[in-house]
C-alpha cells in the first residue's frame, strides 16, 4: 500500500512539471503569477480607442488585466495629484513630453529588465499554450535612438535613463480652405511665410471693413487666447529662424544673432494682429481660430492630427486640405514643432515590471501599428514612416516627423506659455517694446520656470 501511494505521488509530480504547472507552484516565483490589474490613465484617447492595443497585449499576458480611464484635460493634473496624495496612483499614465522634467522625481525609469508571465506555445508533437515566467530585456538608449525619431530620444532620456515612451508624435501642419483660396484666385497653398504675406497683401485673403472689423481672415496668427497652440506656432517660427531656445539654461539672448532673430520672429507673428500692418488678419474679438475655420471664414489654420479628426467628424461644408507647416525662406533646414504625449510609470506603482512591459510592448511596431491605423495617428517609429506616407489622411504628418522638434526643458510649460502670451499681448497694446529690455524681461520670466521647484 505504501509503494502504491509513493508511486501516485511520483506520477503526480511528473504531471505537474510536464504540464507547466510546476513553475506556477515555485515558492520563489509564485507571486509573479498572481493576477494583477494595471490602472492606466490618459486624456485624449477614449477607452474605445485604446481597446485594440490593450486587447492585443493581454492576449499574450493572461495574468495581467489593464483598465484604462480617460479624463478631461482641465481636471487631469489635479486628479493625478489627488491620486498621489491618497496613495492610489495609476500604474501607467500619459503626460505631455514637456511635463517629463516636472514629474521626473515622481517617475520610475525603465528598468534594465522585466520578469513577466507570458503565454507561449510549447511542445513539438502536441503544442500547448503554457504560461511561463520570462525575463524580458528593456530597450537600451541605443534602441531608442535607432527606432524612434530624434525628438523622442531628446525628450524621454534624462540622466541616462528612459522615462517614457510615446505611441505617436504629432507635429503642427497647415490646414487650408481650398474654396477660399480659389475664390481669391490663389493658385496654390503657401509653401513658406513669404507666400503667406504675398497672398494676404495681393490676393485679398482677409476681408476687413473700414472699421477694422474682420469678417474673413487669411490666417490665425498674432493672437494668443483665441489661437489654439499659439505657443507652438510662434515656437516653430523661432526654431526655423535659428533662435537658440534649446538647452537647460535657456539663454536665447546670449548670442546676438539669436536675440535679433527672436525679436524678428515675435514681431513677425504679432504683426498679423496689428491693424497698422499690411498683413493685418486677426484680433482678439474673433472667435476661436479652429471654430472660425470650421465656419469657412478662415483661409489658413495651423493644427494637429486631432484637428483633422474633428474636421472629419463635423463634415464641414467646404473643401479643406493639409500641407506642411510653412518654411522660412532662406533658413537652413526645416524643423516642425512637435507636441505629443508619453506613457510613464510612477514610483509608487506596485507593478513596475508589468507596467513597463506593457508600455514597451504596446509601443512596439507589431502592437502600435493597429492603434495608429485605427485612430489616424502619426507614428513615432522610424520603421512605420514609409507606410504612413502612402496614407492620404496621415501623410503630411508622417512627412514631418523625422525633423520634429521642440525646445522647452523647464519645469512648468504652462507658466512659460502664459508668460509668452502676456508678452505678445503687451507688444500689441504697446505696453512693452520689442527691444533688448523687453526681450530680457520675457527671457527672465521664462527662465524662472527652469528652476527646480
Amino acid at each position: 500500500m505504501v509503494k502504491v501511494r509513493f508511486l501516485i505521488i511520483i506520477l503526480l509530480a511528473v504531471f505537474l512539471v510536464t504540464t507547466g504547472f510546476g513553475c506556477k507552484q515555485n515558492i520563489i516565483n509564485k507571486e509573479k503569477f498572481q493576477p494583477i490589474t494595471l490602472q492606466y490613465w490618459g486624456v485624449w484617447d477614449t477607452p474605445e480607442q485604446m481597446q485594440s492595443i490593450i486587447k492585443a497585449y493581454t492576449a499574450t499576458h493572461p495574468t495581467i488585466k489593464v483598465e484604462y480611464k480617460n479624463f478631461r484635460y482641465d481636471e487631469y493634473e489635479q486628479k493625478l495629484l489627488e491620486a498621489a496624495w491618497e496613495d492610489r496612483v495609476p500604474d501607467v499614465f500619459m503626460i505631455p513630453a514637456s511635463w517629463l522634467l516636472k514629474y521626473q522625481d515622481r517617475l520610475q525609469p525603465m528598468p534594465k529588465s522585466m520578469q513577466i508571465p507570458i503565454l507561449e506555445m510549447q511542445g513539438t508533437i502536441k503544442p500547448e499554450a503554457v504560461t511561463t515566467l520570462k525575463t524580458i530585456n528593456s530597450l537600451s538608449l541605443h534602441d531608442i535612438k535607432e527606432r524612434y525619431v530624434d525628438v523622442v530620444y531628446d525628450n524621454t532620456i534624462m540622466d541616462g535613463k528612459i522615462y517614457g515612451l510615446p505611441y505617436s508624435v504629432d507635429t503642427l501642419v497647415t490646414f487650408y480652405n481650398s474654396d477660399l483660396l480659389t475664390a481669391a484666385s490663389v493658385p496654390e497653398p503657401m509653401e513658406d511665410f513669404h507666400d503667406l504675406v504675398e497672398q494676404i497683401q495681393n490676393y485679398n485673403l482677409s476681408k476687413i471693413t473700414t472699421g477694422n472689423n474682420i469678417f474673413q481672415s487669411g490666417v490665425a496668427m498674432g493672437g494668443t487666447d483665441n489661437v489654439p497652440r499659439f505657443f507652438d506656432i510662434l515656437s516653430s517660427i523661432m526654431l526655423q529662424n535659428e533662435v537658440e531656445l534649446k538647452g537647460s539654461s535657456f539663454d536665447p539672448l546670449a548670442n546676438r544673432t539669436s536675440a535679433q532673430h527672436m525679436a524678428e520672429a515675435i514681431g513677425f507673428y504679432s504683426d498679423f494682429a496689428n491693424s497698422t500692418k499690411a498683413v493685418f488678419s486677426w484680433d482678439d474679438s474673433l472667435p476661436d481660430a479652429f471654430e472660425m475655420f470650421t465656419q469657412g471664414k478662415l483661409a489658413y489654420f495651423f493644427g494637429y492630427s486631432y484637428h483633422a479628426d474633428e474636421l472629419r467628424k463635423r463634415g464641414v461644408q467646404f473643401d479643406w486640405e493639409m500641407t506642411n507647416f510653412p518654411k522660412t525662406r532662406g533658413a537652413e533646414g526645416t524643423k516642425y514643432y512637435s507636441n505629443y504625449w508619453v506613457n510613464v510609470v510612477p514610483q509608487k506603482s506596485k507593478n513596475t515590471d508589468a507596467a513597463w512591459n506593457f508600455i514597451q510592448s504596446t509601443a512596439s511596431k507589431n502592437l502600435v501599428v493597429n492603434y495608429l491605423n485605427d485612430n489616424n495617428k502619426p507614428t513615432a517609429l522610424r520603421t512605420l514612416i514609409s507606410s504612413q506616407l502612402e496614407d492620404d489622411e496621415i501623410r503630411v504628418f508622417a512627412s514631418q516627423v523625422l525633423t520634429a522638434d521642440n525646445w522647452y526643458q523647464g519645469y512648468d510649460i504652462m507658466a512659460a506659455e502664459q508668460y509668452m502670451a502676456e508678452f505678445v499681448d503687451s507688444v500689441l497694446d504697446g505696453s512693452i517694446q520689442l527691444d533688448s529690455d523687453g526681450l530680457e524681461f520675457l527671457v527672465s520670466r521664462i527662465y524662472q520656470t527652469y528652476q527646480s521647484q
